[in-house]
């Protein structure tokens, strides 16, 4: 395996070395006489004028008396050609580093769902569209506020976006399609909004945002930390304290939630 990834990565610098002397030797020599030409003759430059001495120059630049010219270009296109392969295979490197973390996160993230919803993990089919009234329904964003609310106001947890109650993976398509950008950016800055809006600016620090890919349907999935002070949702004339508890989110009344931040503390 290891003596396949080096002649693989011989092969890839090689291939980019006979490349870069190949461009210098074959086009920036040519050119780079033209340029001269142009330079010392004190000439007006012309499109077609250009393509005669470019004719000229590109014939001359093969002959004995440019070997030494033509050498020094060729050798410096083999050097960058050499630099760009050894770039190319770290970028690969981390391309391939990137993908083996992604699958694992998929994986675990999978491994999750089927572990069912807990005290820190949650699932919602959506943050809009209704799949019982077959529509949008903006009263689901304040769902969402509220289980991010439990979480930061408990332990923290994981918000999974498109997966329903039992676990089965319904994917963010349907969600996609309620918003103005119809696409993951779209929808992490819709997250984002609802946090914002209903629970404050400085709460989206305490949320992160990240999409996977399971069985060819995008998930959204909230990585939400515990916050050091209570957060409320502003539900139009309301401001209601929640908490996560098991694995559901209960508000609680402000006997009950100064009593709770009261044990939290201890």
């Amino acid at each position: 395996m290891k003596s396949s990834t080096t002649y693989r990565n011989i092969k890839t610098i090689l291939t980019h070395l006979l490349i870069g002397a190949g461009i210098f030797y074959f086009l920036v020599h040519p050119f780079t006489m033209v340029l001269y030409w142009f330079e010392y003759s004190d000439t007006t430059l012309s499109f077609s004028l250009f393509q005669e001495i470019l004719i000229e120059r590109f014939l001359e630049s093969f002959t004995f008396d440019m070997q030494g010219m033509g050498g020094l270009l060729t050798l410096l296109g083999g050097f960058l050609g050499i630099v760009s392969g050894l770039f190319w295979i770290t970028l690969k490197k981390k391309n391939e580093l990137i993908g083996a973390q992604q699958r694992l996160l998929v994986r675990d993230i999978e491994e999750l769902i089927e572990s069912g919803e807990n005290e820190r993990v949650e699932f919602k089919s959506s943050i809009r569209y209704d799949y019982y009234r077959k529509s949008t329904n903006r009263d689901l964003e304040v769902i969402i506020a509220k289980t991010i609310t439990g979480f930061m106001n408990a332990k923290g947890g994981k918000l999974i976006i498109g997966v329903d109650d039992e676990g089965n993976v319904l994917g963010l398509e349907k969600d996609y399609k309620t918003l103005k950008h119809k696409n993951r950016d779209g929808y992490e800055r819709e997250v984002f909004r609802i946090i914002s809006t209903q629970l404050g600016h400085e709460a989206c620090f305490s949320n992160h945002i990240s999409f996977y890919d399971i069985n060819e349907k995008d998930v959204c999935v909230v990585d939400i930390e515990p916050s050091e002070k209570p957060i409320y949702v502003n539900d139009t004339e309301n401001t209601t304290f929640y908490v996560r508890t098991g694995n559901a989110t209960y508000p609680l009344t402000v006997k009950e939630a100064v009593n709770y931040l009261e044990n939290r503390k201890q």
